[in-house]
């Protein structure tokens, strides 16, 4: 696929006003401008793209349909890592819940100590489920243990 690597002094100007355009859009939304290029922003600039094509030199029809091609993976990519997130946060929490009444050893991350007790309780919080025991909280990730109760 070759892409033209130079553009015109209008195309650049033009695609810097848009680019601009819309990074004061997303800060005028309360949101930060980051350097990376999601699906989003990919369809908007193959749109500006064919915008401010030249008439009398279109895109290639392959180069266009290598273009939509590489849209459709990323969007295909990225359904896959949410299906594969979302997995992984229903076997986390199902791992939780089958430790309640077990007996469990965590290592504690702070201070490396290692601190056991039967799981009473089962809560989350933003990131993972979080088991009780003993009056002590610990992250699903902390255990290192588990054994029925002795």
């Amino acid at each position: 696929m070759d892409l033209p690597l130079v553009m015109s002094e209008q195309q650049r100007f033009t695609t810097e006003l848009e680019v601009e355009r819309f990074n004061k859009a997303l800060q005028s939304k309360g949101k930060k401008t980051n350097n990376t290029l999601g699906k989003d922003e990919f369809l908007k600039l193959l749109v500006v793209q064919l915008e401010n094509q030249d008439p009398t030199e279109p895109v290639d029809d392959k180069e266009f349909i290598a273009q939509l091609a590489q849209f459709s993976s990323l969007e295909q990519m990225t359904q896959m890592n949410t299906a594969l997130m979302n997995m992984i946060a229903n076997y986390k929490t199902d791992l939780s819940y089958s430790l309640l009444g077990k007996r469990v050893e965590v290592v504690d991350r702070t201070t490396g100590e290692t601190a056991g007790g039967v799981v009473t309780e089962v809560s989350f919080n933003e990131t993972e489920p979080v088991i009780s025991f003993n009056g002590l909280s610990y992250g699903i990730s902390d255990v290192a243990k588990v054994s029925l109760e002795e």
